[in-house]
């Protein structure tokens, strides 16, 4: 298994999807400031989970001074594209259809959500033949 395809706590993924934004190795404490914009983090549970990440191969980290930077060993897409194919077989049965179907009728998605999906559909077929 790859470590793409390890489902992340929420916290760690709210840490990694700030890591992914800042396009840069970024340091703790600017990684603190991004975080705290949405809520308050603890230093210390910052640190634990930036360490658990390390451990499970989505981050690395180098030390510049006093400073500890991090930058992600797993890309934002990769990890996105193993969670939805995950996510599809585990309550789809694989099958997008079906998930559509689900989101359509729950309301999730719009009538204009599927006119967008629909070309989409469309465009990517036509460059496909």
């Amino acid at each position: 298994m790859s470590r793409s395809s390890h489902r992340l706590p929420d916290a760690e993924l709210e840490v990694m999807k700030a890591i992914w934004q800042s396009n840069t190795p970024i340091s703790t404490s600017n990684l603190k400031a991004v975080l705290d914009r949405e809520r308050p983090w603890n230093v210390s549970a910052l640190q634990t989970l930036l360490n658990r990440l390390i451990a499970r191969g989505f981050l690395r980290s180098e030390k510049r001074g006093k400073c500890r930077y991090y930058e992600p060993l797993v890309q934002e897409d990769a990890y996105l594209a193993a969670e939805n194919k995950a996510f599809l077989k585990r309550l789809n049965h694989g099958s997008v259809s079906r998930l559509v179907a689900s989101l359509y009728d729950s309301k999730a998605i719009s009538d204009q959500d599927l006119e967008e999906l629909a070309a989409f559909i469309a465009q990517k077929t036509k460059e496909g033949t």
